[in-house]
This record gives C-alpha cells, structure tokens and sequence, in this order.
C-alpha cells in the first residue's frame, strides 16, 4: 500500500469516526441564538472629545460623532431634522451662555451631508429680553439666516397657540400630558444641543434639563421640576434621537454667584467661565450629564435629583467608570480615528436549490484538487450541520455505493483529502473566521 492509498476498512472506519463528529452539529438546536447584532449596537451609548484650544467647534464635534457611528448613525437621507440649540440668552459667544455658533454651523453643515430634506433650528427664548435680541447678541440667528435653514424660535409667551401642541408622556411620573412645540414632533429626528452651565435650583443644566426647551411653558414644570425633567425625557414624540454637549467653555458657580448666562467670559471671569474644549454626545443623556457632573464640576452625580430620577426610572446610565468599562462610553482626542470592529472574511457558501437538484458548494480556491463524485440527480444533499462545519466533497472512485451510506460517502471525503494532500507553503487559513 503506497502513501497515497486508502484501504475499504481504513474509510469506513475513519468515516464512522468523523460521521460522529458531525451528528453532533445535528442533535445541537441553534434555533434559539439571536442573529449576530447590527453594528451600531456595539457602539458606544455616548462618547467624549477631547480637543484644545487649537481646535475648532467643528474638529471636536466631527471626532465626536464619528466615535458615535457617524451622523448618518442618526440622519437618514430626505428626514426632516428638528436642531434645539440653547438660544435664549442675549450674551456674546464664548460667555458659556448660549450655544457657540461656529457648533451651531458645524452640526447644520453635518446634518445636510447626511441627506436631510429640511432642517429646523428651533428653541423656546422664554427669558428677557426676548427672541431677537438674543439671536442677535449670540449670533445664532446670522448662523440660521446664513445656513439657509429654518428657524422657529417661540417668544416668550407671545407665539401663536398653533405653534404647539399636546402630547402623551405614557411612561410619566408627574405629568402624563405636556405641551410642546409642534414642529418638534413632527420631524423625523431631533438632536438636543445642551450647553454644560451651572444653574440656581437644579445645581446644574445639561442634557437632560436643556429639553426643556421643547416645550410651550418651560416654566410650568417648575411645580415638579426634578420629576418634570425626567418626564420629559421618557419615551414620547419629543424624545431626542441625539444629545450632543457642548462644554468648549463652560459656567460654573462662583459662592452665591449661580447663574446660567451672563457677560463674563474666560478673560474677564475666569472662576465663572472655564474653557474645556470639550463635546459629550450619545443617545443616554443620562451618560452624558454623569459624565460632565463628575468630570467638570466633581460632582457625585446621584446628588442631582432629576438626573438620579432619570436613572431609576430607566432613561440612562449612571454609573460612568462602569460605563468606561464596558465600551458603553467612551473618550476620543481630536484626529484619533475610531477603531472598527473587524469584518467577516467569507469562505464558503452552500447555494440554495429547489429540492429535486444537489446542493451546490461554492469555495474559495485552495489549491487541492478534490475527486468527483456521482450523486444521484434526484437525490438533493441536505446539509444540518452546525455553522462552524465546513461542507466536503465525495469521493466517487474509491467507493462501492451499494455497500455504504451516502452520509459516510460524504464525511469520509475528508479523510481522503487529508491523505492525498500533497506538501505545500500555502498558509493555513483555518484560524479565518466563517461568514455567518
């Protein structure tokens, strides 16, 4: 018997031995595994940027978002995007007042990229002196007129009652029905801009407290504030597909000196205003607002009321070093590219045909040429086997079809490329992962 000859009891036995390795791909049921997940969810919930004072606004938002998907993750081509930046105070940019508009202009030009069929820029001015002058001292009105987008800013308590209407909260703890700006609703996606500043009763106003923008009577929330804030956050018709933070520079309390605008800025107020060149955005406001708590202002976030309601009630996470952990946050420096998760390389395919013809095995080149075998043409392979087994060919020549069973005509196939394999310098690719 040469090196390259194979005895009938050698096949046989060296089948049965494989045929029971592979019965048990059969006896296993994966009916019940899940498909593997889509890619963005395994991306993190919320993610920060880290720029400098090099950096643009649009240098750290773009890093930020990319390390989120990308906008796209969240703007799909011809959506109406609803934008709420913080427009209500009439103060200067770089006065950690109001939304920066170079970040402003930055989003709008992304949120175009993207494919949007109509973008609104929109904000409750519910604060003297009122809408015009604060779009005109915080240059968020040249941003829109410049843009060419819309924008609906609400004066006060003057806007006609058909800018808005009321909605559910189902899931609401102190108020079940609310009412909102209308074109809110509406849209297909809304993107929160919040803007890290320190605030006289909730301590703080990030993500979360910012959505308070959406709605007719800000104020009238104020009777269940730390209760409100949350409800508003609950799934409903106004809950924000996209939270985005801004903390380039941001205000913080100094003694009894709280408030969420003013004149000040770094160069005047420097115990005030802080620049942080910094951009916290993600689809858990609660991630978020822990993270500016903890990281610019040392705070425990569960001292904050509403943001502690919010996380009891399952609006987000609180926890943000379990959350750096476990990939559910995470930090990016400007110009540091994200890392994608590997992708599948494809190996081998099985076709599918009616009943009545074989299946059809499509492989990848490997250079080991394999013998032919003769199937019956109305007898169709059927292969129920666990994903991670590789199909083979059959060996036609070596065998006697009336003395043994197509199954072990088919797993024995192995056994004889194994022993006809010839030397080689190929790489092994058995370490490739299957296309599932």
């Amino acid at each position: 018997m040469t090196q390259n000859t194979i005895t009938r009891r050698e096949f046989i036995k060296g089948s049965l031995s494989l045929l029971g390795a592979v019965s048990i791909g059969r006896v296993v049921d994966l009916s019940h595994l899940p498909n593997p997940a889509p890619e963005q969810e395994t991306l993190p919930q919320a993610v920060a940027a880290k720029g400098s004072d090099l950096h643009t606004p649009a240098e750290i938002l773009e890093t930020a978002l990319d390390g989120l998907g990308g906008i796209k993750r969240f703007v799909k081509s011809g959506q109406v995007v609803a934008i709420k930046p913080n427009a209500t105070w009439a103060f200067a940019p770089h006065t950690a007042s109001s939304t920066d508009p170079d970040l402003l202009r930055a989003l709008i030009e992304q949120v175009k990229e993207a494919g949007a069929s109509r973008i609104i820029v929109m904000d409750h001015c519910s604060v003297e002196p009122g809408t015009a002058q604060a779009l005109k001292a915080n240059l968020l009105g040249t941003v829109v007129e410049e843009t060419g987008v819309e924008g609906l800013f609400p004066d006060r308590y003057l806007a006609p009652k058909e800018t808005y209407t009321t909605i559910e909260l189902p899931q609401g703890h102190a108020f079940k029905k609310i009412g909102v700006i209308k074109a809110a609703v509406e849209a297909d996606v809304r993107i929160n801009m919040g803007l890290a500043k320190s605030h006289s009763v909730t301590r703080m106003t990030l993500s979360l407290k910012h959505m308070m923008g959406f709605l007719q009577s800000p104020s009238g929330l104020h009777t269940n504030l730390h209760k409100g804030i949350a409800d508003i956050n609950t799934p409903s018709q106004i809950k924000a597909d996209l939270h985005i933070l801004e903390a380039l520079y941001i205000r913080t309390a100094y003694g009894d000196y709280v408030t969420c605008g003013g004149p000040e800025t770094v160069e005047t107020n420097p115990y005030v205003v802080k620049r942080r060149n910094q951009i916290i955005a993600g689809v858990d406001p609660v991630l978020i607002d822990a993270y500016a708590c903890s990281t610019f202002y040392d705070i425990n976030p569960a001292e904050l009321a509403h943001l502690k309601n919010a996380a009891d009630w399952g609006i987000g996470d609180l926890e943000i070093e379990a959350a750096k952990t476990s990939g559910k946050f995470k930090i990016f420096n400007v110009g540091e590219v994200p890392v994608k998760e590997p992708e599948a390389v494809p190996t081998e395919e099985l076709s599918t045909k009616p009943d009545d013809q074989p299946g059809e095995l499509r492989t990848n080149p490997t250079g080991i040429p394999l013998p032919e075998v003769e199937v019956p043409s109305n007898t169709p392979i059927q292969i129920a086997a666990s994903p991670n087994c590789q199909t083979a060919a059959n060996p036609n020549t070596l065998l006697d079809k009336a003395l043994i069973p197509a199954s072990l005509v088919l797993v024995g196939a192995g056994l004889v490329a194994s022993r006809k394999k010839p030397k080689s310098n190929a790489p092994d690719n058995k370490d490739q992962p299957f296309d599932e």
